[in-house]
């Protein structure tokens, strides 16, 4: 009866609803409530034809129209009385700001006047904005967040049918018709249908080209062959696909070293044939058209020609490394203080590197000209690594933005501006690079929310930051960071059976820690200039010591990171760390006496290796990602938007360079130490593939697949180390579960009352399918579905079920749930309801959510008795999580 109930109350909200849409709707006019699209061509995409409307409906999503729900919520009449009330209210207080400042002024001038002084420091008061003055939350709401309806207007309707046909003519169908029909209802709403009869569509049925310039024909050649069919034939005759062609071509030529290149240098020729419908397509090359240096009023026809880098000039814009009077210096030299918006420079330094060919030749290479005041900042080396465009190569207009991007990415100079200058009669050109020194250093305080594998937390930091520490572009960084997270405990209830009542949401941890991160252009210690300058590389070292204290313990963690980085095409980044020594972690903590008793009374390995002092030697750390989103991509039509593509891999192999001294080593525990502490022997991998798909809108589809699996052996007999080992469960892995609380296995956690709060393993699969939707501006939804769950590798007797076996596929966990993201600009807050619909720890019959609870409650019977129903917990609860930014 309940659930009836709830029916007819959404229902009734739903009607509620849609009979607020036309509240502002003038009287006389309609509510544009949907465009209908009809068309009997296949090979037309409604969608992009509804895109070409030029008046579209209110935005609905999941039959409501959000936006204007949100516009019809807040009384207009009364937003506007508020507004004008505030608006008086500020130009108050402006008058008597202006009035204060006149005074004070006036007080100013007359002990000016006393002191027979002939100037004083004028006051000025800034005035509240009453332009654009803050909204109130009323008024935000309504404007920001909400959208007026949209009338139904003919102008608009009557454009729209012009553009659909505009539509068809460049898609080839020059007979295609557009008609149209208003449906107009009673409720103040208008139905807008419009008919597309395409009609026959010409066709392409030959191709030739028109070309007097055999550098252009040779590299137009080159450019078919990397293409994987020839263009246009045999497809429909699409000014679009024309347009897209010419630029796609023009860009090409100008990285094939033809400066000046453009889309106007390639002009189509079409004749047609209405009988069949078919188009015989030319293509010609044009010359350049440029203003002749004798008359600078008339064009001259150049010839398309191979261009070469000739100079390399590097303009260091600032006077901090010259000693004296900078001004002075340059009027007496006849020169001005600036030229144009850089400042001027005075002494000049010719870099070259010098390589010895196979001949035992010298040939000069990676050459350039830098002008400066005084003294360089910073080793010429550092800078022109980031150069693409080098004296004597080719030129290739990719490497003119590669080249920016990477003196920005150098974290060097806050201004950068790069200038080609073309000497047109000897086919070169000259780079010209202008660049303005940002601060060297720098302090800053950096608040932010946490959200730590599912864990929310705050924190701050302090950071010094120091820009070209050894003149050789190196980063250093020193943070001083500290917060407080919420985390839950270690055991779910005491051994007693009593519950503990915190359960992870409370702030319990505190953490604090320096850390000193130093990153270097290169990887060091070899030169930097023997690598080359398209694969990025570069070098990051840094220690850090973390304090962790909790209710149950403190833990210090001291670690040593050696990584060199590089990219491959600009979509695959390498990360290897430094053979031998990629990560050194060492691991000390100190456990409450109430807590190493229930260790030890509960003698379960697992736990104690979790939470005992460890060392890790790290002898080897690979990594690779592939991101598409960094993939240069040639032209594609508007409206088609590309789907991305993420994978990561991280192997991490430790203790067997130490492992290989154990004859020389003390043992503690059955298990060989180093400096007094065992230390780890594994190996470790973890994989995650994420591919998302985004639609008109604001909709999207994202899934997320992950996988990992380590290895513990040798010194190591347990289990992986705490920090290397998988966790199942939380705001970004498995919602229908608390943060690692999930697992292993079938584990059944319900039935132990000392079960640990945090489920780890050694073995990770996971999985998450999310549809993301908008509602406005402001709040977005989800619905999603996680499947997955954590495995050990050896037994563990305390937590029956978690081995890893090969009926693993048959354990996985599965949840669903919707979600409400706030877009705040600058960050995410995101709130997931997860709802458990699949639990492998419940008894065979019992592990759906529709499923029966019989054998559930039978089992709790057998192990607690009577009492059961006040111990056992609810085997499907929901899972409310917060989090910070998306999930994946």
């Amino acid at each position: 009866m309940k659930l009836k109930h709830t029916y007819i109350l959404l229902i009734f909200v739903f009607l509620a609803a849609a009979c607020r849409q036309t509240k502002y709707v003038p009287k006389g006019k309609y509510l544009l409530k949907k465009n209908i699209v009809l068309t009997s061509g296949d090979d037309l995409d409604k969608d992009e034809l509804e895109e070409i409307l030029r008046q579209q409906p209110n935005y609905r999503s999941l039959g409501i129209k959000w936006k204007l729900l949100a516009y019809n919520m807040i009384d207009s009449g009364r937003v506007a009385n508020k507004r004008h009330r505030k608006n008086i209210k500020l130009h108050l207080k402006n008058n008597k700001r202006r009035q204060r400042e006149k005074e004070i002024n006036k007080r100013r001038i007359m002990k000016a006047r006393a002191k027979n002084d002939t100037v004083y420091t004028e006051k000025i008061i800034p005035l509240k904005d009453t332009v654009n003055p803050k909204m109130f939350f009323r008024e935000w709401y309504k404007y920001k967040i909400g959208k007026p309806p949209v009338v139904f207007d003919s102008i608009p309707f009557e454009k729209s049918v012009e553009q659909l046909n505009a539509f068809l003519r460049k898609r080839g169908y020059y007979y295609g018709n557009v008609t149209s029909l208003i449906k107009y209802k009673q409720n103040k709403k208008a139905v807008v249908t419009y008919y597309v009869e395409p009609g026959p569509k010409y066709m392409v049925d030959s191709v030739y080209v028109i070309c007097d310039n055999p550098g252009v024909l040779s590299r137009y050649s080159r450019f078919l062959q990397s293409l994987e069919k020839t263009p246009f034939l045999n497809e429909a005759f699409d000014s679009d696909d024309l347009d897209d062609f010419r630029d796609d071509v023009s860009k090409y030529m100008r990285d094939e070293a033809l400066f000046g290149f453009s889309s106007n240098h390639i002009r189509y020729l079409a004749d047609t044939n209405r009988t069949k419908m078919t188009v015989t397509l030319g293509i010609r090359f044009q010359d350049r058209l440029l203003k002749s240096e004798l008359h600078r009023d008339s064009l001259i026809k150049v010839k398309h020609a191979t261009t070469r880098i000739r100079n390399v000039y590097f303009h260091i814009s600032d006077t901090s490394m010259f000693e004296g009077s900078f001004k002075d210096k340059m009027k007496s030299l006849g020169l001005d203080e600036f030229d144009g918006q850089f400042v001027n420079t005075m002494n000049t330094y010719r870099y070259q590197e010098i390589k010895k060919r196979k001949s035992n030749e010298l040939e000069p290479e990676r050459m350039a000209t830098f002008k400066f005041n005084g003294a360089l900042f910073v080793k010429p080396s550092v800078i022109e690594t980031q150069n693409y465009l080098e004296e004597t190569r080719y030129y290739q207009e990719k490497y003119v933005e590669q080249s920016y991007t990477r003196l920005l990415q150098l974290g060097l100079f806050k201004a950068i501006k790069t200038e080609l200058i073309e000497i047109r009669e000897d086919h070169v050109v000259d780079v010209h690079h202008y660049l303005v020194p940002a601060k060297r250093q720098s302090f800053s305080l950096e608040p932010k929310a946490t959200n730590s594998n599912g864990f929310i937390g705050v924190s701050a930091s302090v950071n010094y930051t120091n820009r070209n520490l050894f003149r050789g572009g190196e980063k250093l960084t020193l943070a001083f960071s500290g917060g407080f997270e919420s985390q839950p405990p270690v055991f779910d209830e005491t051994v007693d059976g009593q519950s503990i009542q915190t359960a992870g949401r409370s702030f319990n941890t505190f953490e604090f820690g320096p850390s000193l991160g130093l990153e270097i252009p290169g990887l060091f210690p070899v030169k930097s200039t023997l690598f080359s300058k398209r694969h990025l590389p570069k070098t990051e070292m840094s220690v850090a010591y973390n304090f962790q204290r909790r209710d149950a313990f403190t833990r210090g963690t001291f670690q040593l990171n050696y990584l060199w980085k590089f990219t491959v095409e600009r979509t695959q980044e390498f990360t290897l760390g430094l053979p031998g020594a990629s990560v050194l972690k060492f691991v000390s903590i100190t456990k409450k006496d109430e807590f190493q008793n229930t260790l030890d009374n509960l003698n379960d390995l697992f736990l104690q290796n979790a939470y005992s002092r460890q060392f890790i030697w790290q002898d080897l750390k690979l990594g690779f990602v592939y991101n598409s989103r960094n993939k240069e991509r040639r032209n594609t039509r508007s409206g088609k938007k590309q789907s991305q593509l993420y994978f990561s891999s991280t192997l991490d192999v430790a203790g067997n360079i130490l492992s290989a001294f154990k004859k020389y080593q003390d043992t503690l525990n059955g298990q060989s130490t180093f400096l007094g502490v065992g230390y780890s022997q594994f190996s470790r991998i973890d994989n995650e593939l994420i591919v998302s798909k985004p639609f008109k809108e604001g909709r999207s589809v994202h899934l997320k697949i992950s996988a990992g699996g380590g290895l513990p052996y040798g010194n190591s007999s347990t289990s992986l180390p705490y920090d290397y080992s998988f966790f199942a469960g939380g705001a970004n892995d498995n919602r229908g579960w608390r943060a690692r609380a999930l697992g292993p296995g079938t584990y059944k956690y319900y039935l132990d009352t000392n079960r640990a709060g945090t489920q780890i393993g050694d073995i990770r699969v996971g999985g998450s399918a999310e549809y993301r939707f908008s509602f406005n501006s402001f709040f977005q939804g989800a619905f999603f579905l996680d499947a997955g769950n954590i495995w050990t590798i050896n037994n563990d007797e305390n937590r029956v079920g978690g081995q890893i076996s090969k009926n693993w596929y048959k354990e996985i966990a599965l949840a669903t749930g919707v979600g409400l993201r706030m877009d705040f600009d600058y960050f995410i807050v995101r709130i997931d309801l997860g709802f458990p619909i699949r639990n492998p720890a419940l008894p065979d019959g019992a592990k759906w959510l529709f499923s029966p609870r019989e054998n559930y409650y039978a089992e709790g019977m057998a192990v607690f008795g009577p009492g059961y129903v006040t111990i056992l917990p609810a085997p499907f609860s929901p899972h409310l999580h917060f989090g910070i930014g998306y999930p994946f």
